[in-house]
């Protein structure tokens, strides 16, 4: 197939676009980089070029907000609509028959209790808003022959194919294992909250086979990983592998409520079963090793 797709140099859109060449599809790269097929900012508030995705057979958008473009809220979700609504007009114009949007868990509010498709959405905060209302363009052609999937992951983790470029430092997969070669991590909260892990190979591995088995119709799928985990039991983790790595103590360090229970958590699915993954923590030691390199050069 040939197959647009949007954040291919991201933790998602790239583990899904190296996936769909390795399957051997033809991409359309589209992005702000001199390297894209199609140049395209989903920030500037314009149409994407005439006939940008004619001859494509679907369009993967794995460049959804992030919690950095909410230090700006009104550009942040002015990138989120604009963004979305181009892409999906374009796809209109250009018979693009099959759509996936790569969402976020958030859009269901707190992440408490057993959570499977059939919880309705209750987004709160406006990163999760954002994806929310994303997820409501991507849906909005479907019929008449167009499919679209809209995918929410929880935790995704990866080790990026360039240290350097990687702008996604804040989420607790990288930010505990680089924070653990100084010697401590350090917690915002008690980290009794619990968040259900999935490697993104595993979800680009699923999102490619739903583009090649044609379904119709809508679907939703929250594609879980096996691996669920308290925050501080992920940090804990991180500093037992960082002691191993590296040679040297790592302590992790919260607010008080030490003695808190982890939050009752389940990320379930009713479509398919959890994922399989190539394990978290070969994710954390094969960071902290690479991490420690580039330190160390």
């Amino acid at each position: 197939m040939r197959i647009a797709i949007t954040g291919s140099t991201g933790l998602i859109g790239g583990a899904v676009a190296r996936r769909l060449a390795a399957a051997g599809h033809e991409l359309v790269r589209i992005g702000r980089g001199s390297a894209s097929d199609v140049r395209f900012d989903l920030a500037a508030g314009v149409r994407l070029p005439a006939a940008a995705l004619r001859g494509c057979d679907a369009l993967v958008h794995a460049a959804g907000v992030t919690d950095e473009d909410f230090r700006d809220p009104s550009a942040a979700f002015a990138k989120a609509r604009g963004g979305a609504t181009a892409l999906i007009e374009a796809a209109r114009s250009d018979g693009v028959a099959r759509l996936a949007y790569i969402s976020s868990a958030h859009v269901y509010g707190p992440l408490e209790g057993v959570i499977d498709e059939s919880r309705p959405a209750r987004p709160v905060s406006n990163y999760a808003k954002a994806h929310f209302e994303t997820e409501g363009i991507f849906s909005s052609p479907v019929g008449e022959g167009v499919s679209a999937l809209i995918a929410r992951p929880c935790a995704v983790y990866g080790v990026p194919a360039s240290l350097e470029r990687f702008a996604r430092w804040s989420l607790i997969p990288f930010d505990f294992p680089r924070q653990s070669l100084a010697g401590r991590i350090v917690l915002k909260s008690p980290g009794a909250q619990r968040r259900n892990f999935v490697g993104g190979a595993a979800l680009a591995r699923w999102v490619a086979d739903w583009l090649a088995q044609r379904q119709s119709g809508l679907v939703v799928a929250n594609l879980p990983g096996r691996e669920e985990l308290s925050v501080f039991d992920f940090a804990t983790l991180c500093a037992k592998i960082a002691r191993e790595e590296l040679g040297r103590e790592c302590m992790v360090e919260r607010p008080s409520g030490d003695g808190l229970p982890a939050a009752d958590f389940e990320y379930r699915t009713l479509v398919g079963a959890p994922l399989e993954g190539d394990g978290l923590e070969e994710h954390v030691r094969t960071l902290i090793r690479r991490l420690s390199a580039k330190e160390s050069s």
